[in-house]
């Protein structure tokens, strides 16, 4: 369908489309990280605002450590075995050229 030359230029504009992202909400989490220090430290004090920070930080990676390890005890999808395709009545001719067209098809798959 594509051609390997279209799915890496894809996977590379995904990439760095995720790249990008992450790195502007890395920002964004280290301005709100200042901000909340700002707006803690004057009311709670120092160690206070320090440990809710730490734990909030703490439970995000506590949440994210259990949703990766879920991720990977899900067993994978295998493929459904493609069914084998009715042989062609048609003439000889015909026959070897759709033959050769699927072998041509099961050789390209199983170059990825």
């Amino acid at each position: 369908m594509f051609g390997i030359r279209t799915r890496m230029a894809l996977a590379a504009k995904r990439a760095g489309f995720l790249t990008g992202g992450l790195l502007l909400c890395g920002v964004g989490l280290a301005f709100l990280t200042v901000s909340a220090w700002f707006a803690l430290a004057p009311t709670i004090g120092i160690t206070g605002t320090a440990a809710i920070i730490a734990g909030f930080y703490f439970g995000l990676g506590l949440i994210l450590i259990g949703m990766g390890s879920r991720a990977r005890m899900v067993a994978p999808v295998a493929a459904a075995p493609a069914a084998a395709a009715a042989p062609f009545a048609g003439p000889p001719m015909m026959q070897a050229f759709l033959y050769g067209l699927q072998a041509g098809a099961a050789s390209h798959l199983a170059k990825r």
